[in-house]
């Protein structure tokens, strides 16, 4: 009799389902409704025990790891951390990928070093840790440290960083070359005036004065090896190439000099600036895929209301003034002088040109512009909302400004994303006399962590400056607590 009860219910049943699967969505929902309503707290507990199943199912858990690692390689570093709090199994499965976590890296800036195993979850992941924390620290003031030189010297007016080392010119007609680490003067040469501007590497150093004329000297010995001396107003910029032995010089006189850098020897003068020559930088043209010449160079030359960009290279192999080729590719303009003017800052970065300016419209507010140089057009132009001093670099990732000093409790030294000009870094510089306007008194140090941190280019010196009475100003990197990874 039970068993023939039984059949009559599963009989029953099987046609009720048949019926069911029949019915439209409005008519099943409204059939569950009806049965939801004559259920006891048994069947209700019971339904709810089941659905609970199905509606927090672990999808994660289910999936396969090619799925899993596609799915969570969209979430940023911090939503993969709260992720791995959910469970046991979702930190382990999150933990286990390191193609997560070099993903994270990426979004977050970091650079990701392919010669490193990249199976290796675990140091992927402790990487990503450890830098987050570093750049939280740059916000916060807890990542530089510093250190003021005396060096009893009247007023210092240009500096100049190169491989651990400092060059330090004054107007007391002194050139020192120190070492940033060992606080030891290697070199010390004496000019004949004031010098404006300095710049050295392994082999030469060169100086250019307010009087008008440049003197090299071999950093090695200190021998006094070439004087340029064609200017008849002060020489505030210079660039120089020694694969192509030349110099160029810009100064107050409005002129362009293109120099012979080993014998001094005046090659060409240029004279289509209308205002002081403010930047001149020499800079490898951009190569075409294939191509196999390596001996052009972009001239680039600022004033205050002009950016000219030339063409330079020598056409014959003998490097004589004959076969030295110039010619000038186009101007940028910014519009009418009485409505904004280019503030000191110009920087290549083998593609796009970046350069700031001030409006006078709105004084407390300067753009950040990016040129394309081939294309010949402004690709972008973003309002830093705040006035800049001057634009310190600018690399892959990130850009360094200058800011006027107002308060020692304010910062001005300000390391931003170069995409969304949010603030990464902070510090606050002391005050100095108004700067060169070849940003003489400042200069950056290391530079290779404005591509993104890799975890080892954080460190040493961040900017060396001429400040308020008569000393120089050294940013470091601190180092970071625990062991570096390497």
């Amino acid at each position: 009799m039970a068993a023939k009860s039984d059949g009559d219910f599963q009989e029953w049943l099987d046609g009720v389902i048949e019926y069911y699967s029949n019915l439209s969505d409005v008519k099943r929902n409204f059939t569950i409704d009806s049965m939801i309503a004559c259920s006891g707290s048994s069947q209700l507990s019971h339904l709810f025990a089941k659905t609970s199943i199905l509606l927090y199912r672990d999808f994660i858990k289910l999936l396969p790891v090619e799925l899993k690692e596609h799915l969570l390689s969209f979430l940023d570093g911090k939503c993969l951390l709260t992720c791995c709090c959910v469970s046991k199994a979702w930190n382990e499965i999150i933990s286990s990928s390191s193609r997560v976590w070099q993903q994270a890296c990426r979004c977050s800036g970091l650079i990701v070093n392919k010669d490193i195993d990249n199976a290796d979850a675990k140091y992927w992941k402790s990487y990503f840790l450890d830098m987050t924390r570093r750049l939280d620290h740059m916000k916060t003031y807890r990542c530089f440290s510093t250190k003021t030189y005396d060096r009893n010297l009247r007023r210092v007016t240009a500096v100049y960083y190169y491989k651990g080392k400092v060059a330090t010119a004054s107007d007391s007609k002194i050139i020192q070359i120190w070492d940033c680490y060992r606080d030891v003067c290697l070199l010390t040469l004496r000019t004949d005036s004031s010098v404006a501007s300095v710049k050295f590497d392994d082999t030469i150093l060169i100086a250019s004065s307010y009087l008008g004329h440049m003197v090299s000297w071999d950093v090695i010995s200190g021998q006094r090896l070439t004087e340029y001396m064609r200017h008849s107003g002060a020489i505030f910029t210079f660039d120089y190439s020694k694969d192509l032995n030349l110099l160029i010089s810009g100064s107050s006189d409005n002129r362009i000099k293109i120099w012979a850098l080993s014998n001094g020897y005046l090659y060409k003068t240029l004279s289509d600036h209308s205002c002081w020559v403010l930047k001149v930088m020499l800079c490898p043209y951009p190569a075409e895929n294939g191509s196999k010449n390596t001996d052009r160079r972009l001239l680039f030359s600022l004033d205050k209301t002009v950016i000219v960009v030339r063409l330079m290279n020598f056409i014959t192999s003998d490097m004589s003034s004959d076969g030295l080729y110039i010619t000038t590719l186009y101007s940028i303009k910014h519009g009418r002088p009485d409505t904004s003017v280019f503030t000191p800052g110009l920087h290549f970065d083998g593609e796009f040109l970046y350069y700031p300016k001030e409006s006078f419209d709105n004084q407390k507010s300067s753009y950040l512009c990016k040129w394309d140089v081939k294309q010949k057009r402004l690709v972008s132009e973003q309002n830093f909302n705040l006035k800049v001093r001057a634009l310190l670099g600018v690399g892959k990732k990130y850009m360094v400004i200058l800011t006027p000093w107002q308060h020692k409790t304010l910062p001005n030294f300000i390391v931003m994303d170069k995409r969304s000009l949010e603030k990464v870094a902070l510090w606050n510089v002391p005050p100095s006399r108004p700067i060169g306007p070849d940003c003489s008194q400042l200069c950056l140090g290391e530079k290779s962590w404005l591509d993104g941190l890799d975890g080892k280019n954080d460190q040493g010196v961040l900017l060396t400056a001429a400040i308020d009475e008569n000393c120089v100003y050294v940013l470091k990197w601190l180092p970071r607590s625990g062991q570096d990874i390497t």
